[in-house]
């Protein structure tokens, strides 16, 4: 069993699993519907992430291909609590944080070069 905030308040249901995203743990219910670590009564503070190197390029593309498929099979994205929105947050949270960290390497390189 599992509490989480929904979008009506508080909601207690049966989980199936936990699985680790591109960026965060996503919490599978029986039913389907998949909820973001964060909304998860009692989660962690600060909520735990992976760090970006830590994602394989072959976890990446793995991602990307579900994503693929799920829009070729006209899943609609705006669905939350769906695999789908949940697959898409991942991956656009990664995407930033990946060129996020990218810029920042660039910050310190011209700060190095910098008298």
């Amino acid at each position: 069993m599992v509490t989480f905030e929904s979008s009506t308040g508080p909601e207690t249901t049966v989980l199936k699993e936990v699985r680790w995203g591109l960026v965060w743990r996503d919490f599978i219910l029986e039913d389907g519907r998949v909820i973001p670590e964060n909304r998860i009564s009692g989660c962690p503070q600060p909520q735990v992430w992976r760090k970006i190197d830590e994602v394989s390029d072959n976890e990446r593309e793995r991602c990307e291909e579900r994503l693929l498929a799920m829009a070729e099979a006209r899943m609609d994205p705006r669905k939350r609590d769906q695999t789908f929105w949940a697959e898409l947050n991942q991956y656009l949270a990664y995407t930033y944080l990946r060129f996020k960290s990218a810029d920042s390497k660039v910050v310190e390189i011209k700060r190095g070069l910098e008298p």
